[in-house]
């Protein structure tokens, strides 16, 4: 889909079982041996990755230079990351970086995992055991002196160094316990077109888990629910059998210009396949996060712009969530996220309870189930956001993907093509104000009480609504259903304007009529709302007609809001 102008351009035990080794229902998080603690160390290191480093035994690993070819303990770069853990050594599983430390990972690409397809192939720590071969916890820093894991360029990231996983690994990068670490400026992948996850497709398509094995890796991350104080910045973790991150976690994780696309099983999962809830602070604080195309084996090599050579949802022993969790607290705040083109929902936190969430100048669009979902929150503040529920996008052909990518999908418009779903519970207070929205599907928002709902204050101002009639069976969407709700008093319903809707919401200030965009195309078809366009035209009856929302300085473009008047009703002011 392409908004023009704006941002970018419950599953079981056996989906787990189907995207990891044989023998494992969860990747290893064994802890972390450091050298010693960083607080008796006399120093912090920087420690230094390049291809033309040498072994532990020929360089130190502390020095930006490579090996000469001669003598040991030299001062050289290392020539790979296992270095920094491991050696040829059996039993050798021993972090030689200390809590605190910085790694500088140059050139690349590097493989992790076994070296090979067959049984003699692994590394020191791992010999007999390629599923389990991911390095060591990363050692804890400190708030002041976080361990730091970064590609050479860290500082623009204008390239980002490639850690590639592959014969049958679980986990690149493992954070089970570690806190207070940095990754940044990392591609994380890997070099295999098989898959692990969904069902009925040929052998051909399938890894091999037996020796020869196929070259795949399961996870990018896992954390753990005492995995805290970690930053994700500038990366990309995508075309890995099943997830980019899973697992609980255990306080803050700020995330900044991530994506996370083409991975076999879900996007972020925080549910371990145990059901383990993250901690009662478990906070993810994210800016310019992506989440494309999961439950979608990603081709390699890649060929196509848009690389999805299959994709699987429930039906076929798939999942596909963007975004997904089990019963579990989680505050969640995302600032310009994109959510798109899951085989499930695209953002659910629909299982979290206690928590705040809070979604400003984001998108969701093309996901096979509903757009956003959240949980029995204390509060939601949803404001700027754009959402198209095309939720049967992908039974069509896209551009730029491969011919029959979408031959194993047939779970549509799950829970009835609904558009925004959220619990509400007792003394929650749920803000949406400042969205625009379009689509089909039965309807738009679906709103149910978690237990009790007297004293929940939901407030619903500013938005712009657009229906179009559902593929299936003729009908344009309803704005709301309610269930388990004892009527609505709570709901604050005002300036806001409904087009093509099944009912026109009474009161004064609600206006249904053209709201006059850019573009709202006229239905032809699956790709119809690709270039939808929610700016506001001169006439635009959405000029002017709102109300002061609740602090929000700019619009989804990031314009400046007038002061005092003159607010218009929607994710986009009106600028010429």
């Amino acid at each position: 889909m392409v908004l023009k102008r704006c941002a970018i351009g419950v599953f079981c035990l056996l989906f787990i079982f189907l995207t990891v080794g044989p023998r494992q229902t969860q990747p290893v998080q064994a802890a972390a041996k450091l050298t010693e603690p960083p607080s008796t160390r006399p120093s912090l290191s920087t420690w230094f990755v390049r291809q033309d480093g040498g072994d532990r035994k020929q360089c130190t690993g502390r020095a930006d230079a490579p090996y000469s070819g001669r003598g040991s303990k030299q001062p050289c770069a290392l020539n790979h990351p296992y270095y920094l853990f491991t050696s040829q050594e059996q039993g050798d599983d021993h972090w030689i970086i200390g809590g605190g430390d910085t790694v500088i990972i140059r050139g690349g690409p590097y493989r992790m995992g076994y070296k090979g397809p067959n049984p003699n192939d692994g590394w020191g720590s791992c010999a007999g055991d390629p599923y389990r071969c991911s390095m060591p916890p990363v050692p804890s820093g400190t708030a002041d002196h976080p361990t730091r894991l970064l590609g050479e360029n860290y500082a623009s990231c204008n390239k980002k160094t490639q850690l590639f996983g592959g014969y049958g690994l679980d986990a690149i990068i493992v954070l089970g316990g570690s806190q207070h670490v940095d990754i940044e400026c990392l591609e994380l992948t890997d070099h295999g077109q098989c898959t692990r996850a969904g069902a009925g497709y040929p052998a051909s398509e399938g890894c091999s888990s037996s020796y020869p094995l196929s070259d795949y890796a399961s996870i990018g991350i896992v954390t753990s629910n005492k995995t805290a104080d970690v930053t994700l910045r500038n990366l990309d973790i995508h075309g890995l059998t099943s997830r980019g991150i899973l697992g609980a976690i255990g306080g803050v994780f700020t995330v900044d210009h991530v994506r996370l696309g083409f991975n076999g099983m879900a996007g972020w999962d925080f549910d371990d396949g145990n059901g383990t809830a993250s901690s009662p602070d478990a906070t993810v604080n994210a800016s310019y996060l992506t989440v494309e195309w999961s439950g979608c084996n990603e081709e390699y090599p890649i060929s196509h712009s848009t690389p999805a050579f299959s994709c699987f949802d429930q039906n076929d022993a798939g999942y596909g969530d963007g975004v997904g969790t089990s019963d579990t607290p989680l505050n969640f705040t995302c600032d310009h996220c994109v959510f798109r083109y899951n085989t499930q929902d695209g953002f659910d936190l629909l299982h979290t309870s206690g928590s705040l969430i809070s979604i400003k100048n984001s998108s969701s669009y093309g996901n096979m189930g509903q757009q956003w979902k959240f949980g029995a929150m204390k509060g939601v503040v949803f404001q700027n956001n754009l959402t198209v529920n095309n939720c049967s996008r992908m039974s069509a052909p896209f551009p730029g993907a491969p011919e029959g990518y979408h031959r194993y999908l047939s779970l549509f418009c799950r829970a009835a093509g609904e558009g925004i779903a959220f619990r509400i519970t007792d003394s929650g207070t749920y803000l949406f104000q400042n969205n625009s929205f379009a689509g089909y599907g039965t309807t738009s928002y679906d709103i149910s009480c978690w237990i009790s709902c007297k004293k929940a204050t939901v407030t619903y101002q500013n938005n712009l609504n657009i229906g179009y009639k559902n593929p299936a069976d003729r009908e344009v969407p309803a704005v709301f259903y309610f269930d388990n709700v004892p009527g609505n008093p709570f709901v604050t319903q005002d300036h806001n304007i409904y087009y093509n809707m099944r009912s026109c919401p009474s009161g004064s200030t609600q206006h249904c009529s053209d709201p006059k965009i850019v573009r709202m195309p006229v239905w032809n078809g699956e790709a119809s709302l690709d270039d939808i366009d929610f700016h506001l035209t001169a006439s635009s009856p959405a000029r002017g007609g709102g109300v002061a929302p609740r602090q929000l300085p700019t619009d989804h473009d990031g314009v400046p809001l007038p002061a005092g008047a003159g607010y218009d009703i929607g994710a986009f002011h009106f600028h010429p």
